[in-house]
């Protein structure tokens, strides 16, 4: 994983090319670069992201706050201790008791960058 102004890439390796593939993973567009070495890689994940914050300077948007992984949700009480019970039945915490119920309800969308 790479990481810069805090952007997150993930990389894949493509043996049939010998390639080093990346993709941002935490924009709200789909960002891709390669490199033939990481040093390359490395470079390219840089200009992406310089060159997609340009752009969108240039067209007047605002730049975009990278996806961190943390969402706040603001429940009435009762749905607080539904979440709080719901998750003790199971024997598990709030947290991955929320997590695995978002996860199950976010499967029913082939992607979810198409609910944009």
């Amino acid at each position: 994983m790479l990481s810069y102004k805090g952007f997150l890439a993930q990389i894949e390796y493509e043996p049939k090319t010998d390639t080093l593939i990346g993709e941002v993973i935490n924009a709200e567009d789909v960002l891709i670069f390669e490199g033939s070495s990481v040093k390359q890689l490395k470079q390219r994940f840089a200009a992406v992201i310089d060159d997609y914050l340009t752009m969108r300077s240039e067209e007047g948007l605002s730049n975009p706050r990278p996806l961190i992984g943390r969402f706040t949700v603001t429940l009435a009480l009762e749905d607080q201790q539904k979440v709080v019970n719901a998750a003790a039945r199971e024997d598990v915490g709030v947290q991955i008791w929320l997590n695995r119920e978002i996860q199950e309800l976010l499967s029913r969308f082939p992607d979810s960058r198409d609910c944009a």
